[in-house]
C-alpha cells in the first residue's frame, strides 16, 4: 500500500525517561498531542500520534530518553471534523508549537509537561528549502 506524499517535519526531544519501557511493561499506549500554542490543544492535531525511537538507539538494552514525531508541513482545513481542523502551511507562516506526550493503559494515563517548538526554529527548517 502506497501513502500519498506530504511533507514532515522531525521533531526530536528528550524525555525525562525510558518511553519504552512505559509501553514494554506497563502496556502503555504512547501519543504525542501537537498544535498550535495561540490555539490551545483542542484545535486540532498538526501531524500523526506517533512517537518513535531514534534509529541510532532502537537496539539498545540501555535507558533511552531521545525520542521523536512527525509533523504536517501543511494541511487543508477540515470544517466537518470535531472539533473543526483550520488548515496551515508551516513553511508560509511558522507558528510557535506546542506539544505533550500521553502514556495510556487501562487503569493510568500519565501526561508530560508541555514542550514548545519556537517559531523562529520552524523558520530554520524552511530556509533553502523548495516545495515539492
Amino acid at each position: 500500500m502506497s501513502l500519498p506524499h506530504r511533507n514532515l517535519i522531525r521533531v526530536d526531544f528528550t524525555a525525562g525517561t525510558d518511553l519504552r519501557n512505559m509501553v514494554a511493561r506497563e502496556d502503555n499506549i504512547l501519543s504525542v498531542h501537537s498544535y498550535f500554542c495561540d490555539r490551545g490543544d483542542k484545535s486540532g492535531i498538526l501531524g500523526g500520534p506517533g512517537v518513535y525511537i531514534d534509529r541510532t538507539d532502537a537496539g539498545k538494552e540501555t535507558r533511552v530518553t531521545r525520542f521523536l514525531f512527525l509533523l504536517d508541513v501543511s494541511r487543508k482545513s477540515v470544517p466537518e471534523s470535531i472539533p473543526p481542523e483550520p488548515g496551515f502551511n508551516l513553511s508560509l507562516e511558522p507558528k510557535d508549537i506546542c506539544f505533550y506526550v500521553t502514556a495510556q493503559s487501562v487503569i493510568t494515563t500519565y501526561t508530560s509537561k508541555v514542550g514548545i517548538i519556537p517559531k523562529e526554529s520552524i523558520e530554520q527548517v524552511f530556509i533553502g528549502w523548495k516545495l515539492n
